[in-house]
């Protein structure tokens, strides 16, 4: 009864808002292709050049330093085969989103944000991997955007959300915890508003909206487990000082782990704890990815 309540505030936040960013229908439909397994390179080919801007985007991704390719790649549709569907998905519902809210003022660092979000798709992934998910893209993808309402918040409220943040600066409060108290609502709520709204997959609008309740997700309760120990690993270990953020697991991430537990065979760790330790072993690598990923997206 509770969520209902925090989306019903969440719908009204978004009643007097007219200048959302909008996600181009050109962008939908060709996302949608590369979701089908039926559409061939071609087609996608000819309907992402129907669109230069699109096309020019996915030309200079592939050919940054994100991807080393061995030589220029100049053909929409070789940068498709190179690539794969599902990693140019990835790309252009990412590099769209960063371009929505590039200029929209917040009252915290955007640079650190965009960090976090980054590595939680990364981490994302890498833990995806780890356990033999099946699409390890939609894991790296959604962990990248599932704190999108965070940035709604803080540019639509920007002197609430800051005045929120400066009361828990120093503290153990969450910004989820304090997020409720301000405005009875969250980033998770005001995110799955944005993802019905940009008509994001159901799997993607389900994690967004309880990757800190993970034992309430329906449609994919191991990949949203897998974000919220992302989640929790970033805003702990790697970007503290962008969100306030308990560095102890709470309930949300001991329900995140029992989850993992449960849906996974063999578990990389043996309790939460050593979890966090052994993702503390690969981030040096995943920072580097990380790097490379900020600056091809956000340039």
């Amino acid at each position: 009864m509770e969520k209902v309540a925090m989306m019903i505030k969440a719908r009204r936040l978004f009643k007097d808002t007219t200048d959302l960013p909008t996600l181009p229908a050109i962008v939908s439909k060709v996302v949608s292709m590369l979701d089908d397994p039926e559409a061939s390179p071609d087609d996608i080919a000819d309907l992402m050049l129907s669109d230069q801007v699109l096309a020019a985007r996915v030309i200079r991704v592939v050919n940054s330093p994100l991807y080393r390719t061995s030589s220029a790649i100049m053909s929409v549709k070789r940068a498709l085969i190179f690539l794969g569907f599902k990693s140019v998905r990835e790309m252009i519902l990412t590099s769209y989103f960063v371009d929505g809210f590039k200029n929209k003022n917040q009252p915290f660092d955007m640079k650190m944000f965009w960090i976090n979000s980054f590595s939680a798709g990364a981490i994302s992934r890498h833990i995806a991997d780890q356990v033999d998910y099946p699409d390890i893209e939609k894991a790296y993808l959604v962990g990248i955007l599932h704190d999108i309402g965070k940035v709604f918040l803080g540019h639509y409220f920007k002197d609430e959300y800051g005045q929120m943040l400066t009361s828990i600066k120093n503290t153990s409060f969450t910004t989820y915890e304090a997020e409720y108290e301000f405005f009875g609502t969250t980033h998770c709520e005001v995110g799955l508003c944005l993802a019905q709204r940009w008509n994001f997959p159901s799997v993607y609008s389900d994690i967004i909206s309880y990757h800190h309740a993970p034992e309430m997700a329906t449609e994919d309760p191991l990949l949203t487990s897998i974000v919220a120990l992302a989640d929790f690993y970033c805003l702990s270990h790697v970007s503290s000082g962008c969100f306030a953020q308990a560095s102890i697991p709470g309930l949300a991430e001991e329900n995140a782990w029992k989850i993992f537990t449960q849906l996974v065979p063999k578990p990389p760790a043996s309790s939460l704890e050593h979890f966090l330790s052994y993702l503390d072993e690969e981030y040096e690598v995943i920072s580097r990815e990380v790097d490379l990923l900020f600056n091809t997206m956000t340039t």
